[in-house]
């Protein structure tokens, strides 16, 4: 099944809101042909900003009104190979569901065909084929341009808006859209690869060992950024601790029907078979406001790794012995990043992103604006709060005497300097997606 497309919605020019880059486009492909029969007589080169030939980086997304949320996201997910050729071609998701028998009598007695052994392709639907679309126009355009962002025409996600029913002027939350967006895809296989477990529990304190637990699947974890400045903080305090339940304060647990309540420690555990390939984290950065009555924005600093280890956070799996090596290790790579800048309610969302995970290469992705930047910049503008840094001193004597009162009158001279990153005081992470180093051959195939 293929999604047509009306004629005066295919993307045959360029972006208006960027010239410059149009004017580089149509310089590019204009002298191609010349090019190509200059690289017969000269070696070949790359461009700096360009990766390896078999990564593809795409040329950014058009905010449509208020899309940006959407192509953050978006952004994210695409430069997964993995998740990028199961969108574009989703039969490559093939799962055996059980082994064929060897035993050849049974085989000839059993007219199930080898292709019962599979799990099902997923139906095809209006949210896969517009998503199929958006990704294959950004495939086609990396291709064109080369793979590098300057020569890579940014595509319009106008038909998946309007498949879905978006409104490409309401301001929506980047991380519920991708959260409900994923499980209307139906492909399961794309699915799982986000998809993690882990186990609450309720344990009496009173010596019957009576307890209660039950299984959670998620999509993403979501970190509490109010108490903590550090995601292995909060994860820890998610996964290691558990809270009091107690009948002298009024929340005792009771443990069946009619039974009194007793005190309980209530908590949850993770598994290290819990956690997905691909790990989605989200910063819980607005909460409800008593004083105001309203939602509002924490913009503190918290910071997070490029390398994460969350060993310490999982229990061992049944019949798994501890190891001390990396082999035992569960360690994660940071692929990408989601920043809101803004207030609760209004601001905006743009991505950085590293398109191999096994390199050291960032680009930020500012709806259509793409440009390579340093994990420095990154941090500068995913951490929250602020930067400090420190401005040179002198070292005569008299200058010391001197700089409270030039300090006063000229702030700049100040020992300390607040620095912002690209979005400004206001701009902080709010997703976080890292892969699962164990799994990065199979991803990144």
């Amino acid at each position: 099944m293929s999604l047509i497309i009306p004629f005066h919605l295919k993307q045959n020019t360029f972006n208006s809101k960027r010239p410059l880059k149009s004017l580089v486009i149509w310089f590019y492909l204009a002298s191609s042909s010349c090019h190509s029969i200059a690289s017969s007589t000269s070696p070949s080169t790359t461009s700096s900003s360009s990766l390896s030939s078999n990564t593809i980086v795409s040329g950014g997304l058009i905010n449509l009104g208020n899309t940006c949320y959407l192509n953050a996201q978006l952004e994210c997910a695409y430069h997964i190979p993995k998740v990028r050729n199961l969108i574009l071609d989703p039969s490559s998701a093939k799962i055996p569901l059980q082994q064929p028998s060897t035993d050849e009598d049974e085989n000839e007695n059993n007219d199930t065909s080898l292709s019962s052994f599979y799990e099902p392709e997923p139906e095809p639907n209006a949210s896969l084929l517009s998503l199929q679309h958006v990704f294959k126009s950004m495939n086609q355009a990396s291709q064109r341009g080369n793979g590098d962002p300057l020569f890579t025409q940014a595509v319009s996600t106008s038909i998946l808006c309007r498949n879905l029913g978006i409104n490409v002027y309401a301001q929506q939350d980047s991380q519920e859209f991708w959260k409900l967006l994923l499980p209307g895809l139906n492909h399961n296989h794309l699915t799982n690869l986000y998809k993690g477990e882990y186990e609450n529990y309720i344990v009496a304190l009173d010596g019957t060992k009576r307890e209660r637990k039950r299984k959670e699947i998620f999509l993403d974890l979501s970190l509490d950024v109010t108490n903590f400045d550090n995601v292995y903080d909060s994860l820890d305090d998610k996964f290691t601790s558990a809270r009091v339940l107690s009948v002298k304060e009024g929340n005792g647990w009771r443990p069946e029907k009619g039974a009194e309540k007793v005190d309980a420690l209530k908590g949850c555990t993770i598994q290290k078979s819990g956690l997905p390939p691909l790990l989605q984290l989200h910063l819980m950065r607005f909460k409800y406001d008593i004083m105001r009555e309203d939602m509002s924005k924490i913009n503190d600093r918290f910071v997070f790794p490029k390398k994460m280890d969350l060993t310490q956070i999982c229990e061992e799996n049944e019949g798994e012995e501890s190891s001390s090596d990396d082999k035992g290790k569960v360690i994660y790579d940071l692929q990408s990043i989601v920043i809101h800048s803004g207030e609760y309610g209004s601001g905006h969302y743009y991505a950085y992103v590293r398109p191999d995970v096994r390199k050291n290469k960032w680009y930020r992705y500012d709806d259509d604006r793409v440009d390579e930047v340093t994990f420095k910049m990154v941090k500068d503008d995913a951490y929250g709060g602020h930067v400090v840094g420190r401005t040179r001193q002198s070292n005569g004597g008299n200058d010391n005497n001197n700089r409270g009162f030039w300090r006063r009158i000229i702030p700049s001279m100040s020992r300390r300097r607040l620095n912002f990153g690209w979005g400004g005081k206001s701009s902080s992470a709010y997703m976080l997606q890292y892969v699962k180093r164990s799994d990065v051959p199979s991803i990144y195939a």
